[in-house]
């Protein structure tokens, strides 16, 4: 009896090991501008094979001392979350943080293209649904998603955690000392032209956007502005696509996950599983 229970007990392990995902590994590739640059990713995915719907998960600015890029979350269990409900769920380090390379360009065509090249080799390897692709991005990664959903009309979702769609308008004008910090991030690495502003704001590619998008910030924060994301929404709801907006009363920049996580775990289900 006790070998049978033995037995038993071992046939369990296995069973939960063939079906618990990988846990998120990093990877690297030649990013598509620059073949000595490389474009650092971490990804966990569900244990059985074939394409499958994909999140895409871009980080905010980090300081200096902090720069672990996408393997933030890797470390909140974020991916091994998703890939156990049976997404392919993959984070980039965009340029200048974690283990990829420079430089810096907030938000711009370098740091767009190591994104639409991580989202090409997912499906390349056959992990990774053409159709099913949905990108989270939080601050600096939200106006990165932003953009590349509106060049990439085969994006079939987008979440825009406390973003920015609008620089010449936003920048023109500081707010706040928090925004002084971002004009003064986004001067350093752009030189601040009006090709640069205009390059970077998604608000004039609304027409563009073919993605459900749902964009969230916080009526108090200090980096951003939450009349951006109503009108970035209202601008891609005049042009036929999908959006809509949650601004909360009372958060700032930083969301909280607990706050915003069943919003965005619905409309993620609800977009890729559609």
């Amino acid at each position: 009896m006790r070998r049978i229970r033995q037995i038993a007990f071992c046939i369990v392990l296995l069973l939960a090991g063939f079906s618990r995902p990988a846990l998120a590994r990093a990877e690297t590739i030649a990013h598509p501008d620059n073949g000595a640059a490389r474009v650092e990713y971490f990804v966990s995915r569900p244990s059985d094979d074939g394409p499958r719907p994909t999140i895409i998960f871009l980080h905010g600015y980090q300081s200096p001392d902090a720069r672990l890029g996408g393997k933030v979350f890797v470390n909140w269990g974020v991916l091994d979350r998703f890939a156990k409900k049976g997404y392919v769920a993959a984070s980039v380090s965009l340029p200048g943080y974690g283990g990829s390379s420079g430089p810096e360009d907030f938000a711009g065509p370098f740091t767009q293209h190591a994104v639409e090249a991580v989202i090409k080799t997912l499906v390349a390897e056959g992990y990774t649904s053409r159709d099913k692709v949905l990108i989270q991005g939080v601050s600096l990664g939200a106006v990165t998603a932003a953009l590349v959903g509106a060049h990439d009309p085969d994006v079939a979702g987008l979440v825009l955690i406390s973003g920015l769609y609008d620089f010449p308008a936003y920048l023109d004008h500081p707010p706040s000392l928090g925004a002084l910090g971002v004009k003064t991030r986004f001067v350093t690495q752009t030189g601040g032209g009006e090709d640069a502003l205009r390059s970077r704001s998604a608000l004039p590619l609304a027409p563009d956007i073919k993605a459900s998008t749902l964009i969230l910030n916080g009526a108090q924060d200090d980096r951003t502005d939450p009349d951006q994301a109503r009108r970035f929404a209202q601008a891609i709801l005049a042009h036929g696509g999908r959006a809509r907006v949650h601004i909360y009363e009372q958060f700032g920049h930083e969301i909280p996950v607990k706050a915003r996580e069943p919003e965005i775990d619905a409309f993620v289900d609800e977009t890729l599983k559609h």
